[in-house]
């Protein structure tokens, strides 16, 4: 069975621009390439730039976990929670058609 995460966030205003290029750079491109990732995309609100959502679809639950244990990910995910304004709230999700 797929796992399928949605993450909201909302960033601090003033970091917006920094942090799309930071998680363009260090997330979407690392998490991209690895086994098991299948779709890895940062979407935000047009509206309110600082609001953002985070979706992942990974092809199975140990993928996710392989994924969330890469060494690199201690290291950048300090940086994206101190450009944070609120905690993450992050949905792990299923589908119906699963």
């Amino acid at each position: 069975m797929k796992a399928r995460l949605l993450v909201e966030l909302d960033v601090k205003p003033d970091e917006a621009d920094a942090f799309v290029d930071m998680f363009r750079t260090e997330f979407m491109t690392r998490s991209r390439s690895e086994d098991g990732c299948e779709q890895y995309e940062l979407w935000q609100d047009p509206k309110a730039p600082e609001k953002m959502t985070i979706v992942e679809v990974w092809s199975s639950q140990a993928a996710l976990d392989t994924h969330l244990a890469q060494d690199w990910f201690g290291v950048w995910a300090p940086k994206m929670e101190a450009a944070q304004a609120t905690p993450l709230v992050v949905r792990q999700l299923v589908s119906v058609e699963d």
